[in-house]
């Protein structure tokens, strides 16, 4: 019993060693300072690197996944642009933007489908947003968000209109 004892005694005497909580403590602020807006996830990226499955010019769903950066761009089709080591640049009905690889969603289209897509995409882009009443923002965004790679003939109507008009 009196053995137990003094080995308590001993390990509450025993003061750890200066190197190792130096280091410790230098390894923690040094990681604070410069990691502060890297997830663990980027850092586990980052260790064992998976290639980036998108292609230039593939059509893609904007998925949100608690991104606030996102915040009403969830179900967004998009135009991949660049491909980059973890994430991509793609062009929206609004403009350009870089997503997270896991924050697309394959749409599945074909080629041909996809070709269709980027001719509505640089039609949509060619239109001034600036001068553009709040109705025909919201009507372009909905055009952004279709799940179809064509568009009905009044939509087409009502694009015509808006493209001679800006």
């Amino acid at each position: 019993m009196s053995n137990s004892i003094n080995s308590l005694d001993q390990l509450k005497t025993q003061k750890p060693k200066r190197n190792q909580n130096k280091s410790i403590n230098q390894t923690v602020k040094t990681r604070s300072k410069n990691n502060q807006k890297r997830s663990v996830v980027d850092e586990i990226r980052e260790r064992r690197p998976v290639p980036n499955p998108w292609r230039v010019g593939e059509v893609a769903q904007i998925v949100m996944k608690r991104n606030p950066d996102l915040k009403g761009r969830s179900g967004q089709w998009c135009i991949i642009e660049e491909v980059l080591n973890f994430s991509c640049i793609v062009k929206t009905w609004d403009g350009r933007i870089q997503v997270k690889i896991e924050h697309l969603k394959d749409v599945y289209y074909s080629s041909k489908q996809q070709q269709e897509m980027k001719k509505i995409s640089d039609r949509l882009n060619q239109i001034s947003q600036n001068k553009l009443d709040n109705s025909v923002k919201k009507f372009l965004e909905e055009l952004g968000k279709i799940d179809r790679p064509f568009l009905t003939t009044l939509e087409d109507k009502l694009l015509n209109v808006l493209e001679t008009e800006s």
